[in-house]
């Protein structure tokens, strides 16, 4: 409930009817007035201050956090890069293994199908030759 000055002046006539004028100056004197409520351009220097200060140590705390999360990343992501040249060099050994298997496969498919060639071959010219002998 605020007190207007009206009811300041009240208080401060009924105290000095009662007491003197020294005591009812001291009463009203000791009363909050509602200019102390107001903030003053020094209070409002002190207050900034203070939160410059704070928003300046929350911004170098976000800067430490970042830089812990970034040193975090840069190590598990050259983990991973070290896990995938791992695992490509078994992937690239793997298909050095198959392509090693399939060239032996077609050579020796090749040679069979060369030598049955020569063979067929081969037949088909005895074939004509006792065909000539005959007739």
């Amino acid at each position: 409930m605020a007190i207007d000055d009206a009811a300041r002046l009240h208080l401060y006539e009924q105290a000095r009817s009662t007491w003197d004028a020294e005591a009812a100056n001291t009463l009203i004197n000791s009363m909050p007035t509602p200019t102390d409520r107001i903030a003053t351009r020094d209070d409002l220097t002190v207050l900034s201050a203070e939160l410059r200060a704070e928003i300046a140590e929350i911004r170098a705390e976000i800067a430490e956090i970042r830089a812990e999360i970034g040193a975090e990343m840069r190590t598990e992501l050259a983990g991973v890069r070290g896990e995938m040249r791992t695992e490509l060099a078994g992937v690239r050994g793997e298909l050095h293994g198959l392509r090693s298997e399939m060239h032996k496969g077609f050579a020796d498919q090749t040679r069979r199908f060369f030598f049955g060639l020569v063979a067929s071959n081969a037949t088909l010219v005895g074939l004509v030759f006792a065909a000539v002998k005959l007739a």
